[in-house]
């Protein structure tokens, strides 16, 4: 080992390693300088383009501009940076005043290398200071009327993309701009528009959408402009595209409550059923199916969508089912707001064949998770993955919560628990950390636990009810309080659930609650402590022990206090308790 160490050392000291060290250098050296030296060959005309821009004649700018455009889709294939940050700059101001020119080839051409130019926030507020946006909408409105002729319509595609490139970089401020400055009008305007290519209605209806993102108020802008007699046929497009925005801009209609009778009196709750029913594109089933369960706000209209034209199969088959989970996000939304909606609706739900769907995609957040992956962009894919599988089960497990609820007048609990979902919810229920899934969860336990003892048993022998007891107690939530104590009330229906509530602390917390300031609360917790001694079973050992502990927590003069403070049919229950546990009305 040693003479190893001393070799090794022989040969750091010899004129062979510091020969190979210089030439290491060297090679370093001679391969940073070909790099640059690529990188100067690469930008050696930008002095050329910026001399022609601003002293070349007409034809010289335009030639200019197009090589320009020419070299950024180049390089984009290549993975390329076409031009340096220094020529972006000095060529900012240039290309603004080709943009203003009279000449519409020209200007059109200086719009389109400016959206690509515009990538981030500092350009942005450049060209709002040089009021950029007052300049293109001007442009837009000069080429309304003239775009029968040729080529207006390719002039207009290049001013639409720089609009689009402006409010997805400058966002609210942006838009804010562009409604101040008739930018809305003139859009909607420019969709009454018969001449228009497919291109033209895109980027048209893309700009529309994406202002509607920041400004909610912006459909009742356009419905002044009768834009939904012109949306509808374009629901039925041959392409997918124009598709595909149209019904992100009813989306958009959707989210305002004044608008949705205006939809379904224009017809167009029917077209989107419709879309659902044929599309096979995930991003207009997506929009679809968004637009839809906003407009199930309204009663009537959810009537129509889910009875009238029997959409709930056709969700379920086309979304729920789908490898995507974007689709499964929305058809799980759906589902939701069609059982908030009715009775009939949970009923309709269950024997359209949901059940066994949904009890699927509660899996799916495990999906991909063991896979390990070191480059930084699969981890960031990874994050993402799991975020996805995340917000799934959190929407999957609101979904369910929802059916479950008035079971007794639909009996969902009772098919769900013969598919025998009750272990995967309460493996979510000890895994989760989210306050809001925790009370999906919650309610959805609570509604078991008052359908049959069976139910119970299987809750308490699962071990939950101590991770429902460490939740009572740490909560501060009054929402996830009031639903636990209600669970215990239900839990406590059965005998066999009292020792394993004493044993764990569940009695003592439950209790804690009738100093709560929510009635609900308080009602849930009597309703429990009555429920003790109206199902009690043979071991008056247990019951006596119990009951001397019942009055070790000193509950009496609370009991007695609420009594007081309560009249009616809720002062005699509270009375009806305090003979149970006081006989005698002198221990109190």
């Amino acid at each position: 080992m040693d003479s190893c160490k001393k070799n090794y050392k022989c040969f750091l000291e010899s004129d062979r390693f510091k020969l190979i060290g210089i030439a290491g250098v060297g090679i370093g050296i001679g391969y940073a300088y070909l790099k640059q030296a690529k990188s100067i060959k690469l930008r050696s005309d930008e002095p050329k383009f910026l001399k022609t821009l601003q002293e070349g004649n007409e034809e010289q700018v335009t030639k200019a501009l197009l090589q320009i455009i020419e070299k950024i889709k180049k390089s984009k294939e290549k993975q390329e940076v076409p031009f340096h940050d220094n020529f972006k700059t000095k060529s900012f101001s240039l290309l603004m005043n080709l943009f203003g020119s009279e000449n519409k080839h020209t200007s059109s051409l200086a719009a389109l290398v400016l959206s690509k130019f515009l990538n981030d926030g500092v350009y942005c507020n450049k060209l709002e200071t040089l009021e950029g946006i007052e300049k293109l909408i001007s442009k837009i409105k000069e080429l309304t009327l003239l775009l029968n002729e040729e080529p207006n319509q390719e002039y207009l595609i290049n001013y639409l993309k720089l609009l689009f490139k402006i409010i997805k970089i400058g966002q609210k401020k942006s838009v804010l701009r562009i409604v101040q400055n008739d930018g809305i009008a003139t859009l909607g305007s420019l969709l009454h528009n018969e001449d228009l290519n497919d291109e033209c209605l895109v980027l048209i209806l893309k700009n529309l959408t994406w202002c509607c993102e920041f400004y909610k108020t912006i459909p009742l802008m356009l419905e002044k402009q009768d834009i939904l007699m012109v949306v509808k046929p374009l629901l039925e497009s041959s392409n997918e595209k124009i598709v595909e925005y149209s019904s992100s801009l009813i989306n958009d209609y959707s989210e305002n409550t004044e608008l949705c009778q205006k939809l379904d009196q224009a017809g167009i709750v029917k077209e989107l059923t419709q879309l659902i029913l044929s599309s096979k594109n995930d991003e207009i089933l997506c929009n679809t199916s968004l637009s839809l369960t906003k407009l199930m706000a309204d009663r009537q209209i959810s009537d129509l969508i889910c009875i009238e034209y029997e959409i709930v199969p056709y969700i379920i088959d086309k979304l729920l089912r789908s490898k995507n989970k974007n689709l499964n996000y929305c058809g799980c939304q759906f589902i939701e707001i069609a059982a908030k909606a009715s009775v009939s609706n949970k009923v309709l739900i269950r024997e359209c064949g949901a059940f066994p769907v949904l009890i699927s995609l509660l899996d799916k957040n495990n999906e991909d998770d063991d896979d390990k992956k070191d480059d930084e962009n699969k981890n960031k894919e990874n994050n993402n993955q799991k975020n996805k599988n995340q917000k799934l089960l959190q929407q999957t497990i609101s979904t369910i919560k929802e059916l479950t609820v008035q079971s007794t007048r639909t009996n969902n609990v009772k098919y769900l628990r013969e598919l025998n979902i009750l272990p995967k919810i309460i493996s979510c229920f000890k895994d989760c950390k989210s306050e809001k899934m925790q009370l999906n969860l919650v309610i959805i336990i609570g509604n078991f636990s008052c359908s049959t003892a069976t139910a119970r048993i299987e809750l308490m022998k699962s071990g939950v009810l101590t991770n429902l007891t460490k939740l009572l107690l740490s909560t501060n939530d009054v929402n996830l309080t009031r639903n636990l104590v209600c669970t215990y009330a239900n839990l406590l229906i059965s005998a066999e659930v009292h020792k394993e509530l004493y044993n764990n602390g569940g009695i003592e917390a439950m209790l804690k609650s009738l100093e709560s300031t929510d009635q609900q609360t308080q009602y849930g917790a009597l309703i429990g402590l009555r429920n003790i001694f109206l199902n009690m079973n043979e071991d008056l050992q247990f019951y006596e022990k119990l009951h001397e502990y019942l009055l070790s927590l000193n509950i009496l003069p609370r009991l007695a206090r609420l009594a007081e403070q309560n009249t009616g049919n809720m002062k005699l229950f509270i009375q009806g308790i305090l003979k149970i546990l006081a006989p005698n009305v002198g221990m109190i």
